[in-house]
């Protein structure tokens, strides 16, 4: 499965999880009971919010099989005040700097696996955590280390998706055992169907049909489209009762330091979030072939303007003046 939708996908399912514990299913002791995933009290790196700005900056990371890289890097950011929900995704082969040395950042986790030996870091993910706020210049709040094996879990869990598939989909790849084949219309997906629809990316021949021949434009355009099936039909109260068998799949298979207590101080924010506004950028840069290594070269001068324009946390006072100034310029007359 493309491992960014596959990181995705978890927090639409922990988003469920999030309306479900704002309808009130559990009573508060049974809610503080419960955990998001193997609990991490305290890392050096991680920022305490600040209630003046009312930001809060989560960083989901997804790890390989053994652990030692991060093959998707994202920054959840919610404002309270905007009530603004936006998503930054650092490419996997951005260079930085670490011990000395040029390296991509998705090594980040081995080299933090290393200074936990050494005695330097608690955690393995202080230094992706690190480098990410050297690159954006934000703070980061929370963190979540996701082992990705819990996407089919999760959705069989919820008992699968109905999905108007939107075409034929058949494609092999015995190296990957990966064998997908989907016919096109409205039909059950279970784990695995729904882990094949996100991962299909052209046929056996070669052909590409509909948005798919766009390349990974058109595969993120139905995995987004997937997202919002799977929130619209899960975050139902009939689907509740499953909850403590979900969280019970994200807790064998999440590293995180949010807790329940967490959540139920952030319960107003969360009842004013619209998922259907968020809105995903990238770390502005370039790809470069330097040294026989493919790089991906951060553009500085463009990802203060993206981080001032969209990411900068503002105060309460700060962003009811601009909706002032919104609000006066729509009013204005304009000249024909």
């Amino acid at each position: 499965m493309n491992k960014t939708f596959k990181i995705i996908a978890l927090c639409v399912i922990f988003a469920v999880v999030i309306v479900s514990v704002v309808s009130g299913v559990f009573m508060a002791k049974t809610i503080a009971s419960l955990n998001f995933g193997n609990t991490v009290d305290f890392i050096d790196e991680l920022d305490n919010e600040d209630e003046s700005v009312g930001m809060i900056n989560f960083l989901l990371i997804g790890i390989d099989e053994d652990g030692t890289r991060s093959d998707t890097i994202m920054l959840f950011s919610y404002d309270g005040y905007s009530k603004r929900g936006n998503i930054l995704s650092l490419h996997r082969d951005t260079q930085v700097e670490m011990n000395g040395y040029k390296q991509k950042l998705n090594a980040a986790m081995g080299v933090g696996i290393q200074k936990v030996k050494e005695g330097i870091d608690k955690e393995p993910e202080e230094e992706l955590i690190r480098q990410v706020k050297k690159l954006t210049g934000l703070p980061v709040n929370y963190f979540m280390t996701i082992d990705f094996d819990a996407f089919i879990e999760i959705i069989d869990e919820l008992g699968g998706v109905e999905f108007d598939v939107p075409y034929d989909m058949d494609y092999d790849d015995p190296a990957q055992d990966l064998h997908i084949h989907l016919s096109k219309g409205q039909q059950h997906l279970d784990g695995q169907a729904a882990h094949d629809f996100v991962r299909f990316r052209h046929n056996n021949d070669g052909t590409a049909p509909g948005e798919y021949i766009y390349g990974d434009d058109g595969r993120i355009y139905w995995q987004q489209e997937f997202m919002k099936e799977l929130f619209r039909q899960k975050a139902k109260p009939q689907y509740f009762a499953e909850l403590k068998d979900i969280f019970e799949v994200i807790r064998d298979n999440v590293k995180t330091n949010y807790t329940m207590q967490d959540l139920l101080k952030h319960i107003n924010l969360i009842e004013n979030f619209n998922v259907e506004e968020i809105q995903s950028y990238k770390l502005p840069g370039t790809a470069e072939y330097t040294d026989s290594i493919w790089w991906y070269i951060c553009n500085e001068d463009q990802t203060i303007g993206l981080i001032n324009d969209v990411f900068l946390p503002r105060s309460a006072e700060e962003w009811e003046k601009q909706k002032a100034e919104a609000k006066l310029n729509e009013a204005e007359p304009t000249e024909e």
